[in-house]
């Protein structure tokens, strides 16, 4: 899982930069003017890194999140395990209970 996150990284990247580069070299084949190229590569730079960031964004957000669920899992095992362990019917047992069921 964690090479795939690597790779479309890298791949995103290896995108936007790709991008920029086409965007370039059409800039400076359509303008004569070095502050027209510059123009339009700074502002298509600016979506285009935009663009890449907001992935690595989400990509990290939902790693996060999956991480957050795998704990919370292992909590919810942990408690039921103590529950089960208890003695039947004590405050122990039905407080462990109370809080495996909510």
């Amino acid at each position: 899982m964690a090479m795939d996150r690597i790779s479309g990284g890298m791949w995103t990247v290896l995108g936007g930069l790709a991008a920029l580069l086409v965007v370039t070299v059409v800039a400076i084949l359509a303008f004569k003017a070095a502050a027209d190229v510059v123009s339009v590569v700074t502002a298509a730079g600016a979506v285009i890194g935009t663009l890449v960031g907001a992935f690595f964004g989400v990509s990290a957000g939902q790693a996060g999140r999956a991480e957050a669920e795998a704990a919370k899992d292992q909590a919810h095992q942990a408690l039921v395990s103590a529950a089960v362990a208890a003695t039947p019917g004590s405050p122990v047992a039905d407080a462990l209970l109370a809080g495996a069921q909510g």
